[in-house]
Formats: C-alpha cells, sequence, structure tokens
C-alpha cells in the first residue's frame, strides 16, 4: 500500500469512526474550511465545514448507523490527493427492519501546511 492509500485508508477510519458515534464534529476536521459536498441523489450542494458538520448532523439525526467507506485506490499528485472508493450505511425502520444501502465514492484530498490531508470536494452516488 502506497503512503497516500495508508494515509486516506486512516481517514476513512476517522470519519467512520465519528460517524458511527455519531460525532459529526470530529467528521468536519477532516474537511477543508471551503470544502463541498455533492450528496446523491442530487442533492444540495453544502459548501462549507459548518455546512458538512450540520450535513452530516441530518444524516446521523434521520437514523443513518453502520456507515463503512472502502478504499478502492487514491492517487496523489503534488498538494492534492484523490480517492475512489465505495460507502455503504443502513438504517432501520419503525418495524426493525434493516435497510442497507451504498455505492461509489469519490474524494479530492488537498495536503495542508502541516502534512495534514483535508477533503475539499466530496461526491458519491
Amino acid at each position: 500500500m502506497s503512503n497516500i492509500q495508508s494515509a486516506i485508508s486512516a481517514i476513512n477510519a476517522k470519519f467512520d469512526l465519528a460517524f458511527n458515534t455519531k460525532n459529526a464534529a470530529d467528521i468536519g476536521q477532516l474537511y477543508a474550511e471551503n470544502a463541498v459536498v455533492l450528496p446523491a441523489p442530487a442533492g444540495a450542494t453544502v459548501k462549507g465545514r459548518q455546512a458538512v458538520v450540520d450535513f452530516f448532523t441530518g444524516l446521523i439525526e434521520a437514523g443513518v448507523i453502520d456507515h463503512q467507506l472502502t478504499l478502492v485506490d487514491a492517487v496523489e499528485d503534488g498538494n492534492l490527493a484523490y480517492q475512489v472508493g465505495l460507502w455503504a450505511g443502513a438504517m432501520v425502520d419503525a418495524q426493525g427492519g434493516r435497510q442497507t444501502f451504498g455505492g461509489n465514492v469519490h474524494l479530492v484530498y488537498r495536503k495542508q501546511a502541516d502534512g495534514k490531508w483535508l477533503a475539499v470536494t466530496h461526491i458519491w452516488n
């Protein structure tokens, strides 16, 4: 596994831990201040770190559970990198039935002055 693949796998683990422990503020720390999230299907564009936190708070409050990001590939080019991967999640309905869902995910990261990678765009389907 390359250095960028290891770095992004670690970011994915932090994202999943934060999501699954209902900590949207920690999710927000994985995004740049000017990040853009493009939710599927055709959801409204989310711009800025606080809006990203608010968006993921809404998903968590809506009952999305068991979030999982799986890295398929990651490529680094200077101060930019991208991830191609898969995502999955679930919800439990009022009758206790579990609905699972998932799809493809693509994130672009920018390396910060301190060497930390932060997401600048995030889209999934």
